[in-house]
């Protein structure tokens, strides 16, 4: 893990040129590997051009970071992304360690009419982070972060993982929200929302950035803020990477140190609804200081619940708003620790394939509570259904504020099945898709960082009205859809 530690205060100034210049200690001596390359190409996007063997050696010599090819020892470790359903081998990785690298490397892309994936920390449940054939502009070697205590902002290149940014945070018992996943990559975790146990106090990830470092199709580095670039600043809060390749993020940060914060955990065998309508009349009720998180998981006594809690305030306080979800008699795993802790104990399952689909529902209601009940009880091993309720300060923020839409009450349920072997996969993907059928006449939305699939449609839902005004700024930005791999906005 590269991060940076600075107990002084830093100017943004600095910052910027840290962003865009690469150094030694952080890149290494850039390298290159050839040896007669064996192109893997398979099937091209109409009118690619070959990636030559030249052309990739002048690519190299010109940035800092680190060219992989299919002949690089990195190359297989260098191609997998974290939802292993996706197997796929671009032809040329780009691990850059700086804004010009990127620059570069979206030039080098075009130039060449190639496929192109941004990948940050390869969690995309849609596999979004690799292409075939293509280009990867891969962020993982830019994972610099600083604070600067006195304003209580961090800075962070956006290749830095969920992990990476609380650790150093942590260090000045400071803290923004970020993701329950330790593994997760921050830039992509933020542009696409940010959901995490800090929201219902200090809303999402995207309502605490601050200002974001900005590299365009055009190659041009800009910083976008309510001050610099304000409609690009609109966009990509919530808005994911369809508008350019964020290189860098500032955020807002808080006090947090001790919460308390565990797991009740419920034999869920023939008592789901009866689970969930305890669940949903908690939530409910919560203070924005508690975030409770509901997750039905296969266990080898049958399906269990686990109402995962975290409360940001005195201990006592929290204990005593745990009353009535300790009266259905639950395995307690819940004690007081540091926030760090709590996000160092968060869901971080290894690599695995996966099919994953969420919506967001306005209540749980009898008819929703019905389909998830029958859907555990006939669920096929690799199962994980999660509800993540939505109130308090995510809530508070105005729906055409930015790019993130989700700003109702309600339940986000994200419903997702894994498999260990390429026989399994029908039967998880249709079990995933079957609830969630069964849950669309009660969905008004989704969130797009947990959407395995991708539709236009599936796209305008997630953005509501916020659709048009994106479509706009797409056009602006990247007018020919060369960033076109993610949850894509169509700029026509």
């Amino acid at each position: 893990m590269v991060t940076e530690l600075n107990v002084t205060p830093i100017t943004r100034r600095r910052f910027v040129q840290q962003t865009v210049s690469a150094t030694a200690a952080l890149s290494g001596r850039p390298t290159f590997a050839l040896a007669g390359a064996r192109w893997i190409l398979g099937e091209r996007e109409q009118n690619a051009s070959p990636l030559d063997a030249a052309a990739i050696r002048k690519l190299a010599s010109e940035i800092s970071g680190h060219v992989i090819t299919t002949e690089s020892p990195d190359y297989e470790s260098a191609r997998l992304v974290f939802n292993r359903a996706f197997d796929l081998r671009p032809a040329l990785i780009v691990r850059c360690a700086s804004s010009s690298d990127v620059a570069r490397a979206l030039d080098f892309a075009q130039s060449r009419k190639s496929p192109l994936a941004v990948r940050g920390g390869g969690h995309s449940r849609a596999g979004f982070g690799v292409c075939d054939s293509g280009v990867v502009i891969d962020l993982s070697g830019m994972k610099r972060v600083e604070v600067d205590q006195s304003k209580r902002v961090a800075r962070a290149e956006a290749g830095a993982l969920v992990r990476d940014l609380d650790e150093v945070t942590q260090r000045f018992g400071l803290a923004t929200t970020s993701g329950g996943c330790p593994n997760v990559g921050l830039g992509g975790f933020t542009l696409g929302g940010g959901e995490g146990l800090l929201m219902s106090k200090y809303g999402a990830a995207c309502d605490n950035v601050l200002s974001a470092y900005v590299v365009t199709v055009d190659g041009r580095q800009m910083e976008a803020s309510q001050k610099s670039n304000a409609d690009l600043f609109w966009a990509i809060r919530g808005g994911g990477g369809n508008f350019g390749v964020v290189t860098a993020l500032e955020y807002r940060l808080h006090s947090v140190g001790e919460v308390l914060a565990g797991a009740l955990i419920y034999p869920a065998a023939g008592r789901i609804p009866e689970l969930l309508q305890v669940f949903a009349k908690f939530c409910g009720s919560a203070p924005d200081e508690m975030v409770p998180l509901g997750e039905f998981l296969p266990s080898n006594e049958g399906p269990q619940f686990i109402n995962h809690v975290c409360y940001l305030g005195d201990p006592r306080t929290g204990n005593d708003l745990l009353a009535r979800l300790r009266a259905l008699k639950p395995q307690e795993e819940v004690r007081a620790m540091s926030y760090w802790e709590a996000q160092a104990a968060g869901f971080a399952p290894p690599a695995a394939p996966h099919f994953q689909t969420n919506l967001f529902l306005r209540e749980l209601n009898e008819a929703a509570l019905a389909a998830i009940a029958t859907a555990i009880n006939d669920a096929p091993p690799g199962y994980r259904v999660l509800i993540v309720p939505f109130f308090g300060a995510i809530t508070r923020v105005a729906v055409g504020d930015m790019a993130f839409a989700l700003r109702q009450t309600g339940y986000e349920v994200d419903v997702q099945c894994r498999w260990s072997a390429p026989a399994e996969k029908a039967n998880a993907e249709q079990w995933v898709k079957a609830l969630r059928d069964n849950l669309k006449p009660f969905a008004q939305g989704a969130y797009v960082n947990q959407l395995g699939e991708t539709s236009e449609e599936l796209v305008r839902m997630s953005y509501g009205p916020n659709y048009a005004r994106l479509v706009e700024i797409k056009k602006k930005y990247d007018p020919k859809n060369l960033l076109r791999l993610n949850q894509n906005i169509r700029p026509a």
